[in-house]
């Protein structure tokens, strides 16, 4: 109970987007390849977005009766399928939509068996057994069936989240998939968060299922992929009121199942029935009802609004079709759209300043800084370094201001207000910045039967977000030089065919494509603004460029293109004989990512406060801000160059895969099931379409030097792509279902899968050296400093370079650093086995105890330097930095060439590079076990709970997470400290680990009002009657700390002393400062990656919702609601600063260290109407 009292306590204390194209030649090619290798017939998606339903036929005396018919029959579309029985009374009907159903089984000589009110869930299986009696089969014997809670036909570890929980349980955000937290098993990586929305609404990358890393889960819609191709995220959001109901499920799933290493999410949109259903609704929230942060001086403004409606039903034209029991129809649209306000306060130049006067430019204690004229400088003649000339009364002449410096002035606001110091003008001007978002998205479906055998669906979702960065970017008022206007647009789409062939056999077959475009460009872009501020054409005009001069720069950066695509061809057959359920099937995808990512393309130009200071007595003296207004362009540390021009090609990669895989589902007994399975899967590596990626290649010797180690090209030096394809990804999958007591109401369940992820993702890209991101920069005169490179006015002194690509040789970057990715990199494998044991209680209760385990491997982790000093040789200590003789002198550029190096860089492997980062090794590991405990109430009495506790434990080495554009731990390099000679000191608690969390989440009808027991007619039954509360509590523990900041020229982890967890943590000083101390140089401290007892803060939050409805008029209800976030208000603190800074002695002199000063959002509200029909 530790934890909980911790947990406790911690609680208290405009670019058009570019066209993606899909080969179908190549996918055509690849179809034909992969069934000749496979020898599969045409295969299929058995139960991805769908249910089936089993059972056996009995006599009265508890004998098989074998050869009787059973109709199973949809009660909203008046769907029907047919079986048969076998030797052992055994029927399977397979690949049934979502929905109720009843169940009949007829034979001669008996009465017709009839089971009405069958819930079919998402991948369910529903286990209805029948009996008949003897007599005339026009006698029926119905029965009220209960829909069976415990799983006797799979080991899937998983739950289903229905429409009701879905519709009306409290969602911040309004996005259905955020309920995925309610099931064991389920946490998110994101830390804490803020009011549930950004660029994808809530951050479902940072999704872990069962122990894997975030962004590599698979989403499944409507059988059909729903992942993005390049960033591995959810492709397309459905509406709440567009979602039926969607299933998280893990471990031994069937061989249907793939490219996951955690889960897969089994969502389904909802269907036309018979009987026209929608609803209309409308959600707003707004800041002045929130309460204020714990840690925030005030309540920045935020508007909210979420509206739509939903309608299906049957198609119906009159007088011409009627689709009643045949064609089926259902239409979604939404749009909400937030605006929020954040106060700013920053410090602009006076008018004086504007004009060159700094005549009264002071430091805080009000001495004068002294300008000098960097025109002036000279040779000191009577020593060492330069000399220049102050400017006459620290003002500078007009006829020496730079014309584009005073075109760029204006875009500075001027000061409102008196600054904080008189002397700076600190803080002379606030404002509030705005920035607004909208959404509109849309979700249309099509059912038709064309004949009792065949059935075609279809179905459609756009979506668009747009968002302006108002504040995320600039603090500066104006749009041009604050804002970034990104424009995500995807389209999903699903065409699927149904067919049976009445023997037993069933077809299904679909084709899908899941697509986004997302241009990201700055306000600027397109408006050919060096030319307006007056630049020559040497300066490229695509955006404002970058200025550094002291001031809060402009929001000048990225202006780029990201699209995805994934053609998927699904086709499966599934054969019923006897007591099998077989499915043969294949999978075959296209894939195609595209992305150009352009930083400041119009240049970044430094104006350096040196080049206004004394070069003798820096101290005192300069202006970055006077420099600026002189256009005197100076070098810049941070950019090792005075200017900065980037150049960039897209990368557009595409590869393709084929899946083949064959199930079994053995019904051995009436009470046991097993399942058998066998997935193979090839991914062809990606590669890029205009051989734009190049490799360093450490074993190869370079032609030109002779030296070990050279770069080489596509289409060059290899072929379309210098990975290697992994070629033994078999997947077997077996599980068992056994029912103890042969009641349906006591089972266990086990089994064990492996599972590859998808090897195209956003981790392949950047392999452009030469291609992409090529630099030109720009330097004063000899590399010296006190120089000017040139003059803002005058523009760039020569050409930028555009990329040169192969052309750069084997020799590119010699002397330099380069990264180096490893070609056979294996696909990320997931080993997953469980245990379980479901009981079912109480008519609707289940109860479920779990084990579940998953270890992975191959995982891409933290890069090292495969340039990295052998440790052995740590213990010279500081004669490390010898200088010795360089045999390599004269052959190599730059510093590494020159006749005397360091000792430490002349013992590395290759003396004549830098750093040679490997990129994303797939290398990684990890490790995961948890104890699984749920407690589940199907809905009845108006009552729905839903009770899931998890106990896990993860291990790792350090391991990215592909979405999140770095490693969890944020380490570098240089920070995973020995990647290269020792990876197992790597292994630790994983960053992300919860060791406890408990999610109760609930519906509840209040008894009173009509059709309840209490108040049922009068006035007080219209006053206290269709109330409804909601709820969902959340209690989570902390994640291990991550300590770096080491200082001792090796790596940046510190020594630990132990001790770090403290009894009484508080926000000061949430861990024990004292207990790490700098290692003595080049010794790698001995603190792993995350620390074994300290954690941050836990979690401990309640969203409840109060729910009114009110019959209007038949079936037409009108819900009012009040929904709270965080209702309590808990001041749930966010995350210490792990910052540690070595002193003299050693120890920390950082005063943050082990603060915390920030929390997770305080109490929100929410407002909305639904009305339903």
């Amino acid at each position: 109970m530790r934890w909980l009292v911790l947990m406790a306590r911690s609680v208290h204390s405009a670019h058009r987007p570019a066209v993606i194209r899909a080969d179908a030649r190549h996918l055509a090619g690849t179809g034909l390849v992969a069934l000749a290798v496979l020898l599969l017939p045409l295969p299929a998606a058995g139960q991805q977005g769908r249910g089936s339903i089993s059972g056996t036929v009995t006599d009265s005396s508890g004998g098989a009766v074998n050869d009787a018919t059973v109709t199973i029959t949809n009660v909203g579309t008046q769907a029907a399928v047919t079986a048969r029985t076998s030797d052992t009374g055994v029927y399977t009907a397979p690949s049934l939509a979502v929905g109720e159903y009843t169940v009949v089984a007829e034979k001669a000589g008996f009465k017709t068996a009839v089971a009405t009110g069958i819930t079919l869930q998402v991948d369910e299986g529903a286990r209805v057994d029948l009996r008949v009696e003897p007599g005339e089969i026009s006698e029926r014997i119905e029965v009220r069936a209960a829909t069976p809670l415990v799983n006797t036909s799979s080991a899937t570890v998983g739950k289903v989240v229905e429409n009701r929980r879905v519709t009306e349980l409290p969602l911040n955000g309004r996005n259905a998939l955020a309920l995925m937290a309610l099931v064991p098993s389920v946490k998110s990586n994101s830390g804490p968060t803020q009011s549930g929305f950004s660029d994808r609404g809530v951050a479902l990358s940072a999704i872990s299922i069962n122990g894997g890393p975030g962004g590599i889960n698979q989403y499944v819609l409507d059988g059909a992929t729903n992942n993005q191709s390049y960033l591995a995220d959810i492709n397309v959001n459905p509406a709440v009121d567009a979602v039926e109901e969607f299933k998280v499920q893990t471990s031994t799933m069937s061989s249907e199942f793939g490219f996951t290493a955690g889960g897969v999410v089994n969502i389904v949109t909802k269907s036309g029935t018979n009987q026209f259903k929608g609803s209309l609704y409308d959600f707003v929230r707004n800041s002045r009802f929130d309460a204020k942060n714990a840690f925030a001086t005030d309540k920045p403004q935020f508007e909210y609004n979420q509206g739509g409606g939903a309608i299906g039903g049957p198609i119906k034209l009159p007088s011409l079709y009627n689709g009643t029991n045949r064609s089926f129809f259902f239409f979604n649209f939404e749009a909400w759209n937030f605006s929020r306000e954040q106060p700013t306060t920053q410090t602009v130049p006076t008018d004086a300043m504007r004009r060159g006067d700094f005549s009264n430019l002071r430091d805080a204690s009000g001495r004068l800084i002294v300008l000098y004229d960097p025109a002036t400088t000279r040779a000191n003649p009577n020593g060492a370094g330069f000399i220049r000339d102050p400017f006459p009364n620290n003002i500078i002449p007009a006829n020496r201001l730079d014309p584009v410096a005073q075109n760029i002035l204006p875009f500075y606001p001027l000061a409102n207000r008196d600054p904080d110091n008189p002397f700076t003008n600190a803080n002379n001007w606030r404002d509030n910045l705005d920035e607004t978002r909208d959404m509109r998205q849309w979700t249309t479906k099509v059912d038709h039967r064309l004949s009792s055998q065949n059935s075609l669906s279809a179905r459609y979702n756009y979506y668009r977000h747009y968002a302006d960065g108002g504040f995320s970017q600039s603090p500066w008022p104006d749009p041009i030089v604050r804002k970034r206007y990104d424009t995500l647009t995807t389209h999903n789409f699903v065409v699927s065919d149904t067919h049976s062939f009445g023997t037993g056999l069933l077809h299904e077959v679909r084709l899908s494509n899941a697509r986004q475009g997302f241009p990201f460009v700055v306000a600027s872009f397109g408006g050919d603004w060096p030319a307006q501020l007056g630049l020559p054409s040497s300066v490229p005009g695509d955006t404002f460029p970058n200025i550094s001069n002291g001031l809060q720069p402009f929001n000048t950066g990225t202006a780029g293109q990201r699209d995805s695509s994934t053609w998927q061809f699904f086709d499966m057959l599934t054969w019923v004989k006897g007591s099998h359920t077989l499915k043969l099937g294949t999978d075959l995808r296209h894939q195609q990512a595209l992305n150009l990512q352009r930083q400041q393309p119009s240049g970044n130009f430094n104006f350096p406060a040196g080049l206004t200071g004394n070069p003798q007595s820096q101290a005192g003296t300069g202006s970055a801000f006077a420099t600026f207004l002189l256009g005197a362009v100076g070098f810049s540390p941070n950019l090792n160059a005075a200017a900065l021009a980037t150049t960039h090609l897209p990368e557009d990669h595409t590869a393709w895969s084929a899946t083949g895989f064959v199930q079994d589902d053995w019904k051995a007994s009436r009470r046991l099931t097993v399942n058998l399975g066998l997935r193979y899967d090839y991914q062809a590596p990606p590669k890029e379409r205009s051989c734009a990626t190049s490799n360093f290649n450490p074993f190869a010797t370079n032609p030109e030097n002779g030296l070990l180690g050279r770069m080489e090209y596509a289409c060059v030096d290899y072929g379309g792509t210098f990975l290697e394809p992994d070629t033994n990804d078999f997947a077997p999958r077996v599980g068992f279902a056994y029912d103890l007591l042969g009641t349906g109401r006591t089972v266990v369940r086990g089994g064990y899968g492996l599972f590859y992820a998808t090897n195209f993702h956003r981790d392949y890209f950047g392999a452009t050296n030469g291609f992409a991101n090529t630099s030109t920069q720009y330097n004063p005169p000899g590399g010296n400093a006190n120089l000017a490179a040139f003059r803002l006015q005058d523009g760039f002194p020569t050409p930028v370079i555009e990329p040169l690509g192969a052309a750069l040789g084997p020799s590119a970057f010699l002397g330099g650093g380069v990264s180096y990715d490893e070609p056979n990199g294996k696909n990320i494998a997931s080993h997953q086995w469980t245990l379980s044991f479901q009981q079912q209680v109480f008519g609707n209760w289940l109860l479920e105890a779990a084990y579940s385990a998953n270890r992975a491997t191959h995982l891409i982790s933290g890069g090292y330097d495969l340039n990295q000093l052998d440790p052995q040789y740590y213990s010279l200590g500081l004669a490390l930095q010898d200088q010795v003789p360089n045999p390599y002198a004269g052959r190599v550029p730059g510093g590494f060439g020159a006749p005397t190096i360091s000792r430490l860089q002349s013992l590395r492997p290759y003396p004549y590079y830098a750093n040679i980062n490997v990129r994303n090794p797939h290398q990684g590991f990890s490790e995961y076990h948890a104890l699984l405990l749920s407690a589940e109430k199907r809905l009845s009495d108006g009552f729905v709970l839903l009770t899931s506790y998890t106990f896990g434990k993860l291990m790792s080495d350090s391991v990215v997470i592909p979405i999140n554009f770095g490693p969890v731990e944020q380490v570098t390099t240089v920070g995973y400290q020995n990647g290269k000679f020792d990876r197992r000191a790597e292994r630790s608690l994983d960053p992300t680990d919860v060791r406890h969390r408990l999610v109760i989440s609930g519906v509840y009808e209040l008894p009173f009002g009509p059709d309840k027991p209490w108040l049922t007619s009068g006035v007080a039954s219209h006053i206290l009657g269709g109330w409804q509360i909601n709820s969902v509590t959340t209690i989570q523990g902390g994640l291990p700390l991550v300590i770096r900041g080491a200082n001792n020229q090796r790596a940046d982890r510190p020594d630990y002393l132990g001790g770090a967890e403290l009894d009484d943590p508080t926000a000061a000083r949430w861990f024990n400062t004292d207990a790490f101390v700098n290692p003595p140089n080049f010794e790698l401290g001995d603190v792993s990656r995350t620390l074994p007892d300290a954690r941050t803060p836990g979690v401990f939050n309640i969203d409840l919702s109060l729910l009114k409805q009110v019959s209007i008029r038949g079936r037409v209800k009108l819900q009012l609601r009040a929904e709270a976030f965080n209702v309590t208000n808990t001041v749930n603190l966010g995350f210490p600063n792990t910052s540690f800074q070595a002193g003299p002695d050693g120890r920390n002199v950082n005063s943050s260290f082990g603060l915390i000063s920030s929390s997770r959002d305080a109490r929100i509200l929410q407002f909305g109407a639904r009305l339903v029909f």
